[in-house]
């Protein structure tokens, strides 16, 4: 147990230190905790399905595309990407679900 605790102990850490600060207010998202429930949302919203996601994210960020959960956060829904990089580090990264990558 010690040495599981041992070798999660610096992938929590990346994990934390990497989500982004914000100097406003953060608002409280609301994610789905289930993709059948998203599934009408996307479809209503015309959100940018998940398999066109995984490929912009492929081509947009470096590494590995561990997880995706989609959020509304007051009039907007947005994805928030889990990525792991080349070197295993965890980065958690928040796009538009309607343009993910247009800047």
């Amino acid at each position: 147990m010690f040495s599981l605790l041992r070798l999660l102990k610096p992938v929590l850490v990346i994990a934390v230190t990497a989500l982004p600060v914000q100097a406003a207010p953060a608002v409280a998202a609301s994610c789905f905790d289930d993709w059948s429930d998203a599934a009408p949302v996307m479809l209503k919203e015309k959100l940018v399905g998940t398999r066109e996601l995984h490929e912009q994210a492929r081509q947009h960020l470096p590494g590995d595309l561990v997880r995706i959960t989609l959020c509304q956060e007051e009039d907007r829904y947005i994805y928030r990407l889990l990525m792991r990089d080349p070197l295993g580090r965890l980065t958690a990264v928040t796009v538009d679900a309607r343009r993910p990558f247009e800047r």
